[in-house]
């Protein structure tokens, strides 16, 4: 037991030093990767109308072009995840951004339908590793016990990118057009890249220690190599995945159909729409740093990071799940917001979860890769969520059943994903089994 605690306090020190402002300096400049990602995203949806009207676009071309940003989305998230394994993330994520930036230039121009859907092809195969490698960049910097809080300040990247990006995006797409809503995402790429290029750093903390006593962590180099196969059949990456799943097609509906959604079936004006969609992000938000605070909290107090990262990640999502069945068919507006704005936030704190519990049951040099895979396969939710809902909308044609189906799968979807994420994350258990820990608890 003292062995155990005399690591976790050296981890602990090693943090609180000079390389703590560093780690944090790092861990800022990341969350505004995060927060250029998901303004990146957004920028679709709230462009929906305008670029359905010049371009003639049906209900089902535009859920097309939606998911056209994850046709390689997950498998570009996987083969760079690899590859973050044996380059600095530091180049890995100043390329992406690169490419981020340049994907939005041709839409600038007098392009159609055919270059908007090259152009988000692109733009989602660059970002597809974006949360992945941020995340375990960031976690270069964190050891275990202290990885929740920036993991969820990562998180709140795509809350802060839409509540600060929606309104200015509204604003240039009312004023100006929704072409000049794309060039100015490159302009603030082209800034982040130079930022980052001067500050930022590689971190070279690597242990995954535990601060449970009866836990005693292994080094990097007494890690041994676990086949990948046993880590993404483990409970707990299984429980993630799933919960992961559910709450990431809520999360694209959010970006793609709520705004038209406001729009066609409520009948809110575009501006109305611009500061109502900023609701369920700014509660994003606030969930993701309350769930870092609480999760950091328990955990400090030998809370099992079962319960304070699993079981607090699961009711989360099946909470959100509930509103989201509930929302559709609520009559009063004022309640009606409050159910929507819970069911497209509230869920979103599995994701920070997801990736902290894959990294405490992988190996150090092979967590890039598992935290990617993981984001990989979750994010293929993107490529079927905004397709298909664009099909139920236009079969139901002016009326509104089409958006209520929607919701209600996405609400189904995300009570399964909850119930299995509290049953299945188990990241001690399965740590040990895999041979990262060398005590039971």
């Amino acid at each position: 037991m003292k062995l155990s605690s005399t690591r976790s306090e050296t981890a602990t020190t090693a943090v609180v030093s000079p390389s703590a402002v560093r780690a944090w300096v790092v861990t800022i400049l990341l969350l505004g990767f995060m927060l250029i990602n998901f303004a990146d995203k957004a920028v679709l949806g709230l462009a929906a109308k305008p670029i359905m009207h010049d371009l003639g676009l049906s209900a089902s071309d535009y859920g097309l072009l939606s998911s056209a940003f994850y046709f390689l989305f997950s498998i570009s998230a996987i083969v760079v995840g690899f590859v973050s394994n044996r380059v600095r993330t530091k180049w890995v994520l100043l390329v992406m951004a690169v490419i981020w930036a340049l994907s939005q230039l041709p839409v600038a121009g007098a392009a159609g339908f055919g270059v908007l859907l090259a152009s988000r092809v692109v733009l989602g195969a660059a970002e597809g590793p974006a949360n992945p490698v941020a995340m375990h960049a960031a976690s270069k910097w964190f050891p275990n016990e202290k990885r929740s809080l920036p993991s969820a300040v990562l998180n709140m990247g795509s809350a802060i990118g839409v509540t600060l990006g929606a309104p200015l995006l509204t604003a240039v797409i009312v004023g100006y057009g929704w072409r000049w809503a794309f060039f100015s995402l490159f302009a603030v790429g082209m800034v982040w890249v130079l930022v980052w290029a001067l500050l930022g750093k590689e971190g070279t903390v690597a242990s995954t220690a535990s601060v449970h006593a009866a836990d005693a962590p292994l080094t990097e180099a007494d890690e041994p190599r676990v086949p990948y196969r046993r880590i993404l059949l483990s409970g707990t990456w299984l429980g993630g995945f799933f919960a992961g799943f559910a709450a990431y097609w809520a999360l694209t509906l959010l970006t793609a159909w709520v705004p038209p959604y406001l729009e066609t079936a409520l009948g809110y004006s575009v501006s109305t729409t611009g500061t109502l969609v900023i609701l369920p992000w700014a509660a994003l938000a606030v969930f993701n740093l309350g769930q870092g605070a609480v999760t950091e909290w328990l955990m400090r107090r030998g809370v099992s990071s079962r319960l304070a990262r699993g079981v607090l990640g699961g009711v989360a999502v099946l909470v959100a799940g509930a509103a989201m069945v509930l929302f559709p068919v609520t009559g009063s507006r004022t309640v009606q917001l409050v159910l929507l704005t819970i069911a497209f936030s509230l869920g979103g704190i599995i994701f920070a979860i997801a990736l902290t519990v894959n990294a405490e049951i992988s190996p150090t040099r092979q967590r890039g890769a598992v935290l990617s895979i993981s984001i990989g396969l979750i994010t293929t939710a993107g490529l079927l969520a905004p397709y298909l809902t664009g099909r139920i909308v236009e079969a139901a044609g002016k009326s509104t059943a089409g958006y209520t189906l929607a919701f209600t799968i996405a609400g189904v979807l995300s009570l399964a994903g909850g119930l299995l994420a509290v049953i299945f994350i188990r990241p001690e258990r399965d740590a040990r089994r895999l041979g990262l820990r060398t005590a039971a608890d």
